[in-house]
């Protein structure tokens, strides 16, 4: 699913952020903030200060475990906007939802309860994370954010996102 306007209640405290020329943004990706060194590239990048989605965080010699904890660290927000990923080497700029409630994607389907907290979701045969897909966690390391509402093996779900940005972690 692609473009999805997930933005569902209260204040986004929207921020401005940079996007690497070459990379696409869609709508409703989940994004952070390249600001250490080896975040990407399977921990051989430079820092950016620059959003990217899900997708392009990746750790050294990572496992899917060990990216779904790492991503907590730099977890900015959800794209508001969406850019091509035309390698112009022009810098472009999107909007980023810091804050309020939004509706995700579940892998796998679960039953989600109101408090209940939610991470990064991916897939373990590359060890990549998916960029609008979330999953239910039961640990603190893991958490990206709660669950706002009950639901019985949802394949979709209400929740309020705790960025990293923000300063304000997961207890």
């Amino acid at each position: 699913m692609s473009n999805v306007n997930r933005h569902v209640d209260r204040n986004a405290s929207a921020i401005l952020v940079d996007i690497v020329s070459g990379v696409t943004v869609e709508q409703g990706d989940l994004m952070f903030l390249d600001s250490a060194d080896d975040l990407r590239n399977d921990g051989d990048s430079t820092a950016s200060n620059c959003a990217y989605p899900f997708e392009y965080f990746r750790l050294s010699g990572s496992s899917l475990t060990l990216n779904k904890e790492g991503i907590q660290d730099y977890f900015l927000g959800i794209s508001l906007d969406d850019v091509d990923g035309i390698d112009n080497d022009v810098t472009n700029k999107i909007t980023v939802g810091t804050a309020g409630k939004y509706d995700f994607d579940l892998k796998p389907a679960k039953t989600v309860y109101p408090t209940n907290m939610f991470g990064a979701a991916g897939t373990t045969s590359a060890s990549n994370l998916y960029n609008q897909k979330v999953m239910k966690v039961t640990d603190k390391d893991y958490a990206l954010g709660y669950f706002t509402e009950r639901k019985k093996h949802a394949l979709t779900a209400e929740a309020v996102i705790r960025p990293n940005i923000t300063g304000i972690k997961i207890v």
